[in-house]
């Protein structure tokens, strides 16, 4: 039996002349290789190797590919170009072994089942509120970015008909081809930007709008073109209009009867669960007799199953259950296949650059992509964007995946498209859509927009002005810190508070984002905990602990749904907008009921390192040392009892300009203890910025006020730890600078026993377990960024400028 090539069996589909493949009955599953037989020429072992390898060379070239920010889809297509004919494929043994028409037929079935979820889980995670919200930014990068390289096509192709083969001009392959690659696939940007962790980031959040709102007209308007090419080629209008009936009555049945039974299951769930089986496999059913209904009615592929995931309520429980139990295989095994089938379907060999077909598809896909960039980029320019968001949003915005792919392969099968025309397209596709993510990534730095223009730390803050706050908590286990870490907010008498608690949680089930303040629901003390959210019991701790008399603030919760990996990006931008002077983190670990360190979460120390990185105010770091059933400082009449561990330098003195913070109450008892080497010499810029901030702690002391101010003249480290141990016990909190993480000469050869860079050395001391302290520590760094420059650590106070304060403008 002669061996049949990728080549031409797809080539049967593209042909006039069908081809017919005979070949021998082949068993599901093989005796072994002890009766002599070959596992390879049975059709489930031969599926299991064909899955093996595409599965290693799809991993081999992402894991390579990763280092240059290539999307993950273009590395599995790539893949796959290896494993074909252009690459592997040529080696006659592996050809055949490889490239049997029985095994192409189950992996075909297996890569549009692939897609075929993929899509459902795609428009599941959508957040079809982005249409509403979208400004007019991008509803003006939609529509010109759509219209924009149309129009060159239609009327390069009207003026150049001269030019155009005979064979593209009558099939229409220009036109249809043009049509899909002039429109941005929503799928495609979110995978992108996902890729490049900028779902959170402002142009990320405006080219997803501009991209769903593109989708959305698309499937409409691809549906539309299918019922109205229907009609044409049956010459029967009636047709046509009962296939927009029957497409009609498919949305109508998925708004009206899908939807609401997918809620009632939904309502029946507890809060914080994720569906039963029952309902999961409901779903799934739902899902396939959808996609067959689709099917049936002559409605595109991908269509059925995006659309009823748009339909469906996203987010927890249905989303992440699906998310859950789906996303992992679905696109981690299955859809790898699809992707790299494409590559596989490629012959680099029929290429022919004399080919006048080539040349021709090649220059409108140029000016497609041309036409699509400088389109995005138009409202871009007229809204006065600087140039870099300009380039980074048409970037986004001609973004090329498995969309594009996908739309190949059906035109292929269609016979719109022949084995060169094909590899033209995909191999597009690859260089479009593999180097546009790492320009986004080295043109756009999200990050420049935290950057404050005017000193946001505690130290510069008149004693008057109003101080905000800006408090992070994962989980209700973070609630009783901050709470009794409010009990020595000053009264509102001396200066005005205001506290913005931040409730994060992990983005599952969904792709966009969410950043959006609490709605409130106060409950009484005594309501059940079962009838609300993790979020309501959180925020009401927040109200009830406000109407106690030793909590004094005003307070303005927010809700924050968002990627761990870019989770900072919501917390800075939320800072610099409500000009906050401080962000208190959690750390990462904390005591158990036994006294013991919890398991430590490495999802929120990341967090933790990167708002110390890009915060545009100072940061602090809480500890919690006390187990939660002890955190009820908050409700006790115990008197707090801070201390300020002083060694010098500026997130030293941010520190202790926290702690006199805290000494305008009365009821409140501040240490300052200093730590000095007994050789030091007050002849430089920081020590002399020290001085003029204990000048200010021992005036304090002597105008009456519960400030205690003691010197510790040392040695060494041992004798630092030794001085920190007598002295700890008698505090409910120690404020520490963090120190840049830098080793000061008193401190020499505590970095080498440092664990938690993010605490400094001092702050890592007095947070280890093995140091025995049941203290709270709170470390502080100082604001690090202004104007775009970072603060020397030397720098005087009296040469930074402030320059201007500027909000972020949003012009939607």
């Amino acid at each position: 039996m002669a061996i049949v090539t990728p080549q031409e069996f797809y080539a049967n589909f593209t042909s006039e002349v069908k081809s017919i493949f005979c070949y021998d009955a082949v068993q599901t599953t093989s005796p072994g290789i002890w009766l002599v037989d070959n596992p390879l020429m049975f059709s489930f072992p031969l599926l299991l190797f064909q899955l093996t390898l595409i599965f290693l060379f799809t991993r081999i070239t992402q894991s390579i590919l990763s280092h240059l920010s290539i999307p993950i889809h273009i590395s599995q297509i790539i893949g796959g170009i290896i494993l074909g004919p252009s690459c592997l494929g040529r080696y006659r043994p592996f050809e055949n072994i490889m490239y049997s028409p029985v095994s192409w037929e189950q992996l075909n079935v297996i890569s549009f089942l692939a897609i075929f979820l993929f899509y459902f889980l795609a428009g599941l995670k959508t957040d079809l509120s982005m249409i509403p919200k979208a400004g007019k930014k991008a509803f003006a990068i939609a529509i010109t970015g759509n219209i924009l390289p149309s129009i060159f096509v239609v009327l390069t192709e009207y003026f150049c008909k001269s030019i155009i083969p005979t064979r593209l001009r009558e099939r229409s392959v220009i036109l249809v081809t043009m049509y899909v690659w002039s429109g941005t696939s929503y799928v495609v940007v979110s995978c992108a930007l996902a890729n490049l962790n900028l779902l959170t980031s402002k142009l990320g959040r405006l080219a997803m709008s501009a991209s769903v709102i593109n989708e959305f007209t698309n499937l409409f308007g691809r549906c539309a073109l299918g019922s109205y090419v229907m009609a044409t080629k049956s010459h029967s209008i009636a047709m046509g209009v009962t296939s927009t009936v029957a497409y009609l009555a498919f949305m109508v049945f998925l708004v009206f009867v899908a939807r609401p039974l997918t809620i009632l299951a939904i309502k029946r769930t507890p809060e914080g669960r994720m569906l039963n089986n029952a309902c999961f496999m409901g779903v799934l059913v739902l899902l396939m007799g959808c996609g067959f209904i689709g099917e049936l009615i002559g409605s595109r592929t991908l269509a059925a199953p995006f659309f009823l995931g748009l339909i469906l309520p996203g987010g927890a429980p249905l989303g992440v259950t699906m998310v859950e139990r789906l996303e992992r295989m679905a696109e981690g095994v299955f859809l790898p296949v699809f992707l790299a089938l494409a590559g596989i379907r490629m012959d680099m060999a029929s290429l022919k650059l004399v080919s006048m077909d080539l040349k021709v598809l090649l220059l409108f896909l140029i000016m497609v992509v041309v036409g699509k960039f400088f389109g995005a980029m138009l409202p871009c320019f007229y809204c006065k964007m600087p140039i870099r968001d300009c380039l980074a949003v048409g970037l986004m915005m001609t973004s090329k995946g498995i969309f594009d792919v996908a739309a190949a392969c059906r035109l292929q099968d269609l016979k719109f498209l022949d084995m060169q025309l094909f590899t033209t397209v995909v191999l597009a596709v690859v260089i479009v859509g593999g180097g546009s993510a790492p320009l986004i990534k080295h043109i756009y730095r999200p990050e420049d927009r935290f950057v404050a223009y005017k000193r946001r730390a505690v130290q510069f803050l008149k004693r008057d002005s109003e101080l905000r706050i800006l408090t992070c908590i994962h989980g209700e286990e973070h609630v009783n810190a901050i709470l009794t870490l409010l009990k020595i907010i000053p009264p509102p008498t001396v200066a005005p508070i205001c506290l913005y608690p931040i409730h994060l949680k992990p983005l599952v089930g969904r792709t966009a984002s969410l950043l959006h303040p609490y709605t409130c629901h106060r409950t009484p003390y005594d309501a059940p905990s079962s009838s609300s959210s993790d979020t309501d019991r959180i925020f009401n701790a927040f109200f009830q602990a406000e109407q106690l008399p030793s909590v004094r603030c005003s307070i303005l919760p927010y809700v924050c749904i968002s990627p761990y990996a870019t989770m900072h990006e919501d917390i800075c931008s939320l800072a610099l907008d409500k000009k906050v002077f401080l962000i208190i983190v959690p750390f990462h670990k904390q005591l158990d009921i036994d006294g013991s360190s919890t398991i430590p979460i490495p999802a929120i120390q990341t967090v933790n390192y990167s708002v110390l990185r890009f915060a545009p105010c100072s940061v602090a770091v809480l500890v919690n040392h006390s187990p939660v059933e002890e955190n009820t400082a908050f409700r006790s009449a115990t008197l707090p009892s801070p201390a300020v561990y002083f060694f010098g330098g500026p997130d030293d003195r941010e520190a202790l300009a926290c702690g006199l913070r805290m000494a305008e109450d009365p009821a409140v008892g501040l240490t300052v203890v200093r730590f000095r080497h007994h050789e030091a010499l007050l002849d430089g810029t920081e020590e002399r910025l020290d001085e003029m901030m204990l000048e200010d702690v021992r005036m304090r002391r002597v105008g009456g006020s519960r400030v205690v101010y003691r010197e510790e003249v040392v040695r060494d480290a041992e004798e630092i730890i030794e001085v920190i141990r007598e002295v700890s016990g008698g505090f409910t909190l120690l404020l520490v600078g963090r120190g840049g993480g830098k080793e000061m000469p008193l401190m020499s050869g505590l970095s080498a026993w440092s664990e938690y860079p993010q605490l400094g050395i001092i702050g890592d001391l007095l947070a280890s377990t093995d140091f025995g302290s049941r203290v709270s520590i709170l470390v502080v760094q100082q604001q690090r960024w202004v104007a775009g420059n970072r603060l020397s650590e030397n720098a005087s106070i009296s040469k930074h400028v402030v320059l201007r304060e500027e909000d972020e403008d949003e012009d939607d």
